[in-house]
């Protein structure tokens, strides 16, 4: 079954290839039990979207910086 979330954030990335993935995974790990995500590749922005409930932009964008990816949220 999969969680319900309350909240979901979108952000523009530099994600551009596949394998990518792991590494993003490795940036978000403290997150794993707070979050689904998932990257839109067929986009041009490369979307990150995350399901959460209690997370803030702020801290996507802080921790996806420390691994060295550009992030930027997306306002609606």
């Amino acid at each position: 079954m999969r969680k319900q979330f309350e909240n979901v954030l979108v952000f523009k990335t530099n994600k551009k290839v596949l394998t990518y993935q792991e590494m993003i995974q490795q940036a978000l790990v403290e997150y794993n039990d707070q979050i689904s995500w998932s990257v839109d590749m067929d986009d041009h922005d490369k979307v990150l979207r995350i399901e959460c409930n209690s997370l803030y932009p702020e801290e996507i964008i802080h921790k996806m910086r420390q691994a060295e990816f550009f992030c930027e949220e997306l306002e609606d």
